[in-house]
């Protein structure tokens, strides 16, 4: 088929349908949108997914690298990276200084005409400077919360910074939380020993997403209850909290297949999300890897081992999954069904977010994978468009 048609079918396809079902069916793109899903569809132009999966696209919305490209590097290059990895959305994620965070926003948005010339790019992440604790990156990244700092990263960002992380035991956490989620902004609780009542507070400020749940959370001190007692924290409130959506990192590795398994027993279904927390050097194969920006030399020993920091005792800066990975570990790994794998791939991400995508329906933009037997992408559809075609395919 042509690869600028704006209207054209794709045929003999298993879709993955809006309600979970598998089922061969067709489905019709016109403008950029999914215009039917039915039995069979004829159009001149037709792209024949010969038998292969046809799913949502993928969503990432928390990732600082992929390949050789970083959050602060070329964007485009970037989507190139994320599209031949089966995204279809994602939101570059900075972990930096303010004013150099600043500079990227505004660069970024200078180079990409605020984004129009990058349609996978949802919009931007802040997971700094509002932590308790900078866990893998430098005490450097971090600030205290004030007003003018805010006021000035919104400004660099310019409306397209989507979601912002806070540790709730902060000083002047809620108020900050308040504000920003009246501006449309998710804030999300990360990096944080926050009590249960300090992490209330910033969920009935607004805060409705958390940051790679049992990642960088921990205990505060001061809890001593008696012998043999099991003292009821952070992950149990947030776990029973039906208000946030919880981030997990999907590779078997950041977090225990049970405590996975936990997560899911836990959540409401549309209440958790699989997330890459990629870094530069995510999808490449085995070997070491000098890291840009000073952070020195990285390990990497496959998708489900993390990016580990040679000079820091191989402790992990963020996972070496791709959103491809996540999708193929919650069916291989964690025994998932198709349908669960893509909600929290996908859906549960485009709910959270309030985008018109996420599932395979009439008047859902045409954000589409087309993958093999072991979910392997042979295509990658952005608004009816392929940008990702495999070698062969």
């Amino acid at each position: 088929m042509k690869n600028n048609s704006s209207s054209f079918v794709i045929a003999n396809g298993r879709v993955l349908m809006a309600n979970g079902d598998v089922s061969k069916a067709a489905i019709r793109v016109e403008a950029g949108r999914i215009a039917s899903v039915s039995p069979h569809e004829k159009a001149a132009d037709m792209l024949d997914a010969a038998g292969a999966y046809v799913v949502p696209g993928l969503i990432d919305i928390h990732t600082h690298g992929i390949g050789r490209e970083k959050a602060s590097g070329d964007l485009r290059a970037y989507a190139a990276q994320e599209a031949a990895r089966g995204t279809t959305t994602f939101f570059p994620t900075f972990f930096g200084p303010p004013n150099e965070t600043a500079d990227h926003l505004r660069r970024h948005l200078k180079e990409t005409d605020l984004l129009r010339q990058v349609p996978q790019v949802g919009g931007f992440r802040l997971e700094s400077p509002y932590l308790a604790a900078a866990a893998g990156g430098l005490a450097r990244d971090l600030a205290p919360i004030s007003q003018g700092l805010t006021d000035m990263l919104l400004k660099a960002g310019e409306g397209h910074i989507r979601i912002w992380d806070v540790s709730p035991e902060m000083a002047g956490a809620p108020e900050a939380i308040r504000y920003l989620t009246k501006q449309g902004i998710i804030c999300s609780l990360a990096h944080t020993q926050a009590t249960i009542a300090q992490a209330r507070a910033a969920v009935d400020a607004g805060a409705r997403l958390v940051t790679h749940l049992f990642d960088t959370f921990v205990l505060p001190g001061g809890i001593d209850p008696d012998p043999g007692v099991y003292p009821a924290g952070l992950i149990d409130y947030l776990l029973v909290e039906d208000r946030v959506v919880c981030e997990i990192i999907p590779d078997g590795m950041h977090v225990h297949p049970i405590l996975v398994e936990k997560t899911f027993r836990c959540k409401p279904s549309v209440r958790l999300v699989f997330v890459t927390d990629s870094n530069y050097g995510a999808g490449l194969p085995p070997g070491e890897y000098p890291l840009p920006g000073g952070w020195g030399l990285a390990r990497i020993n496959g998708p489900n081992d993390g990016v580990r920091l040679v000079d820091r005792e191989m402790g992990l800066c963020g996972s070496a999954l791709t959103p491809i990975d996540c999708f193929r570990n919650a069916v291989k790994l964690f025994g998932k069904d198709l349908g669960t794998a893509s909600c929290v791939c996908s859906r549960n991400q485009s709910l959270l977010l309030g985008l018109n995508k996420g599932e395979i329906k009439a008047g859902r933009d045409a954000d589409l994978l087309i993958l093999d037997n072991e979910l392997n992408v042979l295509y990658t559809i952005v608004a009816g468009q392929i940008i990702y075609r495999c070698e062969g395919g």
